[in-house]
């Protein structure tokens, strides 16, 4: 039941991000009109009217707006392919929020069976400890399972952001050969630019279920040394060193070492949760045990 509300609530957030999205995608929609009208404006225009108009070339002028359109192409496909990744999970959601009346009916025929368990016994003490070990062995599996997502998210982006580092560190390779005019070079570094674009929004979709399954064990008082700011400042980092200026080899490089320090940070994460997690294990162990020898006594 508890999961189920945590999913109703993410379901609720999964909805609110929905609609941010649905306006940016609207917003950079109209602003890929705006600059596909200024490039047929520009080609159209004379050189002389152009000069006079901002003392510049023709071809420069063009190759900026080029530019810009190309910059806002990518960010309107990336939140295009990020916003199919959170309506395919809010579908998944709503499917599992169907469950929660049905789970509640059965949680509390349980609770009831379970009180009248204990209470028929007549040692009052033994009720009282017993009862404390049963409470005791349901939040500690509770918060194994959590902490078993949470590791699992963790791995899953430590997984993509080392695709990342990849695409990206065979880029920079490609970068320097492309430095010295090795057109073949070029076109190799953009298409592992491309790979590392493409790979975006399901990082950035990665980190934020990341978040979520640490922010689920707050809950629980598990304290990870985590920084949100730190993981969420990763995407505009990438965003605009990569995209915004994707052909600068120096930004490559300085995208590289960002992405890397996240990654590390979330390696470093995911082992104190495998640490916790085998600490909550043995908890459950050891309730388990004295769970039994009450029952054998």
């Amino acid at each position: 039941y508890e999961v189920l509300k945590r999913v109703k609530a993410r379901l609720e957030e999964t909805r609110s991000m929905l609609n941010e999205a649905y306006a940016k995608i609207k917003e950079y929609d109209s602003l890929l009109d705006k600059e596909l009208k200024d490039i047929e404006e520009l080609e159209k225009m004379g050189i002389k009217n152009l000069f006079y108009k901002t003392l510049g070339s023709k071809e420069q002028q063009l190759e900026k707006e080029r530019q810009d359109y190309l910059d806002m192409s990518l960010k309107f496909k990336e939140y295009k392919a990020e916003v199919e990744l959170m309506e395919y999970e809010k579908e998944v959601l709503e499917g599992k929020a169907k469950s929660i009346t049905k789970v509640l009916q059965e949680l509390k025929a349980l609770k009831q069976k379970r009180q009248l368990e204990i209470l028929q016994g007549s040692d009052l003490a033994l009720r009282q400890e017993y009862a404390s070990i049963l409470e005791a062995l349901d939040l500690n599996v509770a918060i194994k399972k959590e902490l078993s997502e949470a590791i699992l998210a963790g791995k899953n982006c430590s997984d993509i952001l080392q695709k990342v580092i990849s695409h990206l560190k065979m880029a920079g390779d490609w970068g320097k050969w492309d430095m010295y005019g090795n057109k073949g070079a070029k076109y190799s570094k953009r298409r592992a630019l491309d790979a590392a674009a493409r790979l975006l929004p399901t990082t950035r979709h990665q980190l934020k279920l990341f978040m979520r399954e640490l922010n689920d064990l707050g809950e629980n008082d598990i304290q990870i040394n985590i920084n949100p700011i730190q993981i969420n400042n990763f995407t505009d980092f990438f965003f605009d060193n990569l995209i915004s200026d994707w052909i600068v080899q120096q930004r490559i490089v300085n995208t590289i070492n960002e992405i890397s320090n996240s990654h590390t940070h979330v390696i470093r994460v995911v082992m104190s949760l495998e640490k916790e997690e085998e600490l909550v294990s043995d908890k459950i162990h050891e309730l388990k045990m004295r769970r039994e020898q009450m029952l054998s006594d």
